[in-house]
């Protein structure tokens, strides 16, 4: 986008319609917007004079400076290089990426050769002749089966293929009364969620004509659609094909060149939290907040980088929302610059749009070897997988995920390596589809270790759940959290031997904030609030939200990936952040304590006591003392000095004590056994130290 003169000037006046605050410091990665940003590249600081794109890059500025906003302010220090990173190529990718030859059909190749095939890096196992197999593909043969003609009251399955007037379709996934003809149910490319997929003509073969077709030769170079005998069985060719039998296995495997990736994210210099509010973050937006200035100014140390999904649908090859490649990818400085001020990420794999590896990678050592790739290569501790959209019901994908998933939690044990894994799946306020708990169930009959499942209390889709124009009334949490209470009787039910403590802390709940993608649908403010008292008192996992780039007002009711679609009024810029950040906390509370904090009610603090229901209604004398004086306790079902509320579905109690705090005040927990006239002190449960922050809350 080229601006004229006065235009420009304008903009730099900050008089352009976009201009906003300046950003804090941080590295250069494609940044576009009106937005006046303070980048560092290769060594040097920069801003922008007026509205920048993505392809305008630091070092060309000096010589373009009446088409490219960048200008030079200063040399940057070693500290601020360190914290934030030191981009040096103008490639959004990094620039780095290797060239290789471009595979070809008609050519032999080595082990061990590197060629590039639909826009995918493919290494050769082994020795391969022309006309054998091509990266990422089928084997060129398929089992001759006799197709039956398709009938509209018959259950078809993923695989099965059917006649109809002379054409032949394979079926994609389940599906009944589909006319198979109709153009609106045919998917050639399996990219848009329709049923069959067109396979051409149909070819009938007699009973004379299979038994006089030619035995399988090696040495015979086979043109498209002939036909032959191999091991007692039809075959017919796909291709051109030659030295390769029906049941060879591809010798090509996809191949991620990683080198410099571990440097260029950094390490993490702590453990995840045992409770985390950890963010959504779309890594693909041109405007990724800075997550380093997030865990500085707003507390908010941890995030989930959303999505690495396969190149294509056909192409065993991981990116970032297929657009970015993973090794050298420019955002990764926010990463390093973020581990580096104490916080960490988690990747999630998968999301609605685009082809999750699971469904582009047909084999699944393959996907063990990406899954292990990605977190040893990105230096992760958790990993996320976001099962939605058609492929929360394709079971081919969700086995070999399952599958593959399984295969590397068994690598990292023997490497003794602790990899925390979450399932992501859509939810409704009744709970888990019949498709989300197959997910899970199947996941259990592998062996699949999950450290959690985290649903997305989001886009119901149910009328109970419509709340445009109900602001305070809770609609929209009284869907999320009734989602969560019908989650945990479902995991219960697949992991029996886990306690009620274990399953709520395995349970994770990411709204969508503001405005939702479902017409009608909004998560307000105080929806919130009463979703974050729901995981304080269950003593949840994981809080997450869709997502970071939408935690600011913006225009009205409009549904966008870069606002929430509220007024600064309803919810100022990280208002929902504020509310949820103080979930994170790695405190392993004493057993049947399930949270001890301090809350404001009404502009008031009070110290809040969470207690599992048999805890609650044993003969426990649980006390609070601030500064060392005595404020109350919680003995034999009662609060004295307090008021205590059950709640009705679990059971659990909270015990609440209104008193008077400041900055600085120490807020202890206490266990005794003494009878409660005595107010003696006995085991120190727990101890905290109230801060602006705390009190600040809503």
């Amino acid at each position: 986008m080229k601006l004229n003169i006065i235009s420009k000037s304008l903009i730099a006046l900050g008089m352009g319609a976009c201009a906003v605050n300046a950003f804090a410091l941080e590295a250069w990665s494609g940044q576009e917007g009106g937005t006046t940003y303070e980048v560092i590249f290769d060594g040097d600081v920069y801003t922008n004079a007026w509205w920048v794109g993505a392809s305008n890059c630091p070092k060309d500025a000096s010589n373009d400076q009446a088409n490219n906003p960048w200008r030079y302010q200063r040399d940057a220090t070693a500290a601020e290089i360190a914290q934030y990173g030191n981009p040096t190529s103008c490639d959004i990718n990094g620039g780095e990426t290797p060239t290789y030859e471009n595979f070809s059909v008609e050519k032999s190749y080595a082990e061990g050769t590197i060629v590039i095939w639909q826009d995918a890096t493919w290494q050769a196992k082994g020795a391969m002749g022309a006309y054998s197999f091509t990266p990422g593909a089928g084997s060129p043969w398929q089992l001759y089966k006799a197709t039956e003609t398709w009938n509209a009251s018959k259950t078809y399955n993923k695989g099965d293929v059917v006649t109809m007037n002379g054409q032949s379709y394979e079926a994609l996934f389940y599906t009944i009364g589909d006319n198979p003809s109709v153009a609106g149910n045919q998917n050639p490319n399996g990219n848009n969620g329709r049923p069959w997929k067109p396979l051409g003509a149909t070819k009938t073969y007699s009973e004379q004509e299979l038994k006089k077709a030619p035995q399988f030769n090696a040495k015979t170079r086979y043109s498209a659609g002939q036909l032959v005998q191999f091991q007692g069985q039809p075959y017919v060719s796909q291709n051109t094909v030659q030295a390769v039998s029906p049941t060879d296995a591809n010798l090509w495997a996809n191949y991620n060149d990683w080198s410099g990736t571990k440097e260029r994210v950094g390490t993490a210099k702590s453990p995840w939290p045992a409770h985390v509010y950890a963010p959504y973050v779309d890594f693909t937006l041109n405007s990724i907040p800075d997550l380093a200035t997030l865990a500085r100014e707003q507390n908010i140390n941890h995030f989930t980088l959303a999505f690495v999904v396969a190149k294509n649908a056909d192409t065993c090859q991981p990116t970032w929302g297929t657009a970015y490649n993973m090794h050298d990818y420019a955002q990764y400085s926010k990463i390093k610059a973020l581990r580096e001020a104490g916080g960490d990420v988690m990747v999630s794999i998968g999301g609605a749009n685009n082809a999750p590896l699971a469904a582009a990678c047909k084999n699944p050592d393959d996907l063990q070897k990406l899954y292990y790739d990605i977190v040893d290569n990105l230096n992760l501790n958790v990993l996320d997988f976001d099962i939605e959209g058609t492929w929360v019901a394709d079971h081919d994908s969700i086995q070999r995920r399952n599958e593959a998933v399984k295969a590397v939690q068994d690598q990292w044990k023997a490497e003794k390596r602790t990899v925390a894994l979450w399932y992501t799946l859509p939810i409704l306020p009744t709970g888990l589809t019949a498709e989300g708990l197959y997910v899970l169930e199947d996941a259990r009959a592998k062996g699949v270790e999950l450290s959690g499942v985290n649903v997305m209390t989001m886009d119901y889709g149910n009328a109970i759940c419509q709340s445009d124009n109900t602001e305070g009334q809770n609609i929209h949490g009284q869907c999320a959290t009734s989602a969560i209470d019908n989650l945990f009787k479902q995991l219960k039910a697949i992991w029996p031997e886990k306690s009620d403590a274990q399953i709520n802390a395995m349970m994770g709940t990411t709204p969508m904030i503001g405005y939702n993608d479902v017409q009608g649908e909004v998560f307000y403010l105080s929806d919130a609030d009463m979703v974050m008292k729901q995981a304080q008192e269950r003593n949840m996992g994981m809080i997450g939200i869709w997502s970071m780039a939408r935690d600011q007002p913006g225009i009205a009711k409009q549904v966008s990936p870069e606002h929430s679609g509220m007024t600064p009024a309803q919810a100022p810029q990280y208002a929902y952040s504020k509310v949820f950040a103080p979930f994170t906390n790695n405190v392993v509370y004493p057993e049947g304590i399930n949270y001890f904090g301090i809350e404001v009610v009404k502009n008031k603090p009070e110290v809040d006591l969470v207690m599992q229901k048999e805890v609650a209604a044993g003969k426990n004398d649980f006390r609070i003392y601030q500064n060392g004086t005595y404020i109350g306790e919680y003995y034999n079902g009662k609060a004295y000095y307090g008021v205590h509320k059950a709640d009705p579905v679990t059971g659990a109690v909270t015990a609440r004590y209104g008193i008077p705090m400041v900055a600085g005040d120490v807020i202890e927990l206490y266990k005794t056994n003494v009878k409660p006239s005595y107010q003696g002190k006995n085991t120190l449960l727990y101890s905290l130290t109230v801060t602006q922050d705390m009190l600040d809350k809503r």
